[in-house]
């Protein structure tokens, strides 16, 4: 019976009388024919009228039948409510990406739970390309993928977001600040793309990345700009070698001590140069005739075994002769004149020269006293042309340099005495003097004859600086220097430092794993002042001049409040 009621159904069927058909198949317990018939008829109502006692697949699987007739003739919104209606999310996601509905996205991805993975993938991939970044983070985050969730932080440029995670999940630090050091020196910000590879842990990488911008700022004749990275290259690698230190690696610890020597040497070299430079290219300067004397001076000194890349002997040397024959200093200018004959010179600069070169022939064969330096620790007169380069041919103390004017200052350098380590002596240093010494019988009174006397008498008493009962004084000390094949500084016992004054000593207060540099301003009168963070010396003045016009260090470039600094000098 049933086989013929099927039969009889398929008969009426494709009669075309649908409805009895239906009947007919419902009578012999065969309603998902019935629904099939329907659908394929596209009758969805119809159809839904049997799904009351149809296994729940085929009610799935009619929506889903629904779905794609409504895709097919272009309802993709319909289709969307009702794949989601059957639970088929992954089509759902695809017309939805595809329209690029947002709203219809965020819905459906509201509807997933951690399970359906696949489908939560899929959502985030829709809302990276349609720029919704917070919503694709709401899907790794129901994943639980932290690493994906990192990943479209740094694509999506949201670092903040980036960093916050990394203070939840330290372990993704490399991973966030190592991409943001890139862009930020992409961008051209090189001194925050600096921390940031520091703080992801890669001073290497910033090294690079410095040693790169120093040799553009030379190749492109930025003199100043040079000279600034190769001062931030010579504290990084000062930075590397207290890491080294800390890991008991000797050999790193004196390699990057070695190359922070030299990139500071470096960076003063540029210093002076792109001042030194810009005289020799330009009809004007700001600098008088004295400071590119010492210029010239300080340069010619610091390239006597190597001319740094970049940095032209012919500038340095026609300058130096140029103001040494204004000066008055004959002997150095014949000096410049003869090794300019003996280099290739521009034309601009060749007719001068070669006036120049024969004029200086009347002039007398010395230089003048009053260009001669005198050394502040052994007083000797030392000549303009050093061989031995910037430091004096006797006591071969290095001379110090004003880092505006470039005069050598008044300073002699010490150290403490073995035992004493440096923030003592700074104590001391910075101590209040002791008492003088005063014997009760210094005064003494009589009455004699009905007149009354007072009498001075016993020892004198130091003046500042100097220490009574004898005691040993920093110049007794600055005359007991022996003369030595190196150069040393005098060393300086604790009561000696008690005797100074805080405002006659500069206290170069380098980081580890380099020692503290203490000089005395042998000339008090002579206002000294130094920047703490380059530990570059400068006349009071000059630098507050400085101050006032660049609002930072003309040297290190680090900012200062002018307010504070012009009318608050702090002296050193």
């Amino acid at each position: 019976e049933t086989s013929n009621n099927l039969i009889l159904a398929d008969f009426l069927a494709f009669k075309g009388d649908f409805q009895e058909a239906a009947k007919v198949y419902k009578k012999s317990g065969n309603e998902a024919k019935a629904m099939e018939m329907f659908s394929d008829l596209r009758q969805f109502e119809n159809a839904k009228d049997f799904l009351t006692s149809s296994d729940p697949k085929n009610v799935k699987g009619l929506i889903k039948r629904q779905a794609e007739w409504c895709k097919s003739t272009n309802d993709p919104g319909s289709a969307i409510d009702l794949y989601m209606a059957a639970s088929a999310f992954s089509e759902a996601i695809e017309i939805a990406g595809n329209q690029k509905w947002s709203d219809k996205l965020i819905e459906i991805m509201r509807q997933l739970g951690k399970s359906n993975i696949e489908e939560l993938r899929s959502c985030a991939v829709h809302f990276k390309a349609l720029g919704k970044y917070e919503f694709a983070g709401e899907c790794y985050q129901k994943l639980g993928e932290l690493n994906s969730l990192v990943e479209l932080h740094i694509e999506s440029q949201q670092w903040q977001e980036a960093f916050a995670l990394c203070e939840e999940h330290p372990e993704f630090k490399e991973s966030v600040y190592i991409p943001y050091a890139n862009y930020l020196a992409e961008n051209d910000q090189f001194d925050e793309a600096q921390d940031a590879y520091y703080t992801a842990g890669k001073p290497k990488e910033a090294v690079k990345v410095l040693e790169k911008l120093t040799h553009n700022a030379v190749a492109e004749r930025r003199y100043n700009d040079a000279s600034y990275y190769f001062w931030k290259l010579s504290m990084a690698y000062l930075k590397l070698a207290n890491q080294a230190q800390t890991k008991s690696e000797e050999e790193e610890v004196n390699a990057c001590l070695d190359k922070f020597q030299d990139y500071q040497q470096r960076a003063e070299v540029y210093y002076a140069y792109h001042t030194l430079h810009r005289f020799t290219e330009q009809p004007f300067s700001q600098h008088l005739p004295d400071a590119i004397f010492n210029m010239a001076r300080f340069l010619l000194h610091h390239t006597l075994t190597e001319t740094p890349y970049g940095v032209s002997k012919v500038s340095i040397l026609f300058a130096l002769a140029k103001m040494s024959k204004n000066m008055g200093a004959y002997k150095l200018a014949r000096h410049a004149f003869d090794k300019l004959q003996q280099l290739v010179i521009p034309r601009r600069m060749q007719e001068d020269v070669d006036t120049s070169s024969i004029t200086i022939r009347s002039k007398p064969f010395q230089d003048k006293e009053e260009c001669l330096w005198l050394c502040t620790k052994c007083s000797t007169v030392n000549p303009l042309l050093n061989q031995m380069g910037n430091q004096c041919i006797n006591c071969q103390q290095p001379f110090v340099h004003s880092f505006y004017a470039f005069e050598t200052l008044p300073l002699v350098e010490f150290i403490p005495e073995s035992g004493l380590s440096d923030q003592e002596a700074e104590a001391l240093i910075n101590a209040d003097p002791p008492a003088k010494h005063r014997p009760d019988t210094t005064w003494k009174e009589s009455d004699r004859g009905g007149v009354q006397t007072m009498t001075f008498e016993g020892p004198t008493v130091r003046e500042s600086g100097g220490g009574g009962g004898g005691e040993e004084t920093f110049e007794d000390r600055l005359q007991q220097w022996d003369t030595v094949s190196s150069y040393a500084p005098i060393e300086i016992s604790a009561s000696i430092l008690r005797q100074l004054h805080r405002s006659e000593v500069l206290i170069l207060k380098w980081p580890s794993p380099l020692r503290y540099q203490f000089y005395r301003n042998c000339m008090p009168e002579i206002i000294l002042k130094m920047c703490d963070n380059c530990n570059r010396i400068f006349y009071a003045d000059d630098l507050e001049l400085q101050y006032l016009k660049l609002k930072a260090c003309p040297f290190c470039r680090a900012k200062v409040e002018v307010e504070e600094s012009a009318s608050v000098p702090s002296e050193q």
